[in-house]
């Protein structure tokens, strides 16, 4: 389809929408750049962000002042670089931000940028359902991150991680096939070129002997 497709109640602000995208039910995008073929689910929040093509997120997500790469996939419920209270003060009310509760004036309230961190998600990247990724955190190219998982610091391409806080539970890939992985960049390849490699997607259990294999026929189509 050319242009995006909005559905009930959604809303599209000061944004650009890529052919192909649909942005869901009761969604919000502000002062955003969404990609091609991204799919915005129901009852999103999306806001300050650049999400490039073919990826998407899940319902009930609320995403902050972050980049998201391609092909990434975003599952429901999660938040990624929410604004934080400052817990060292004496209190952590937003009152002492914000006029509207009566008790500081103009002149007494503390300036504070709850979008002063730009948080990164890489391409091709799997966020598990409920997840929060804390602002400023980096999340690298072909990281899963497991279900519930609370990320306060950024960890190795192609890793799992899970937990409160997040860890590193093991990596997808050995260490040849991920260098491999990160020097093709598949991700910014034309979708003619993709299909080429179609066998290599769909494919079980990898190995580097693949991926020699995925990189040539990459490169070779690139070259033309």
């Amino acid at each position: 389809m050319a242009g995006y497709k909005t559905y009930y109640m959604s809303t599209v602000e000061n944004s650009s929408v890529g052919d192909n995208s649909i942005i869901g039910d009761f969604s919000r995008v502000r002062n955003s750049e969404i990609g091609k073929y991204v799919r915005i689910d129901r009852n999103n929040l999306v806001q300050n962000c650049k999400i490039d093509d073919y990826s998407y997120t899940g319902p009930f997500d609320m995403i902050f002042n972050t980049e998201i790469g391609k092909f990434t996939s975003i599952s429901y419920g999660v938040t990624i670089g929410p604004p934080e209270h400052d817990y060292k003060r004496i209190s952590m009310h937003p009152f002492i931000y914000n006029k509207g509760y009566d008790i500081l004036d103009d002149d007494d309230l503390i300036r504070n940028d709850k979008f002063d961190r730009i948080s990164k998600i890489g391409n091709d990247v799997w966020i598990g359902c409920n997840s929060t990724i804390l602002r400023g955190v980096e999340i690298p190219n072909g990281v899963v991150v497991g279900a519930n998982s609370v990320v306060t610091k950024t960890p190795t391409p192609y890793s799992i991680i899970a937990g409160c806080p997040a860890r590193v539970l093991k990596m997808r890939f050995a260490d040849s096939i991920i260098r491999i992985m990160q020097e093709i960049r598949w991700w910014d390849c034309d979708a003619k070129i993709l299909k080429k490699c179609k066998d290599f997607f769909v494919k079980p259990n990898i190995t580097f002997e693949d991926c020699l294999k995925f990189q040539t026929i990459i490169s070779d189509n690139k070259e033309k």
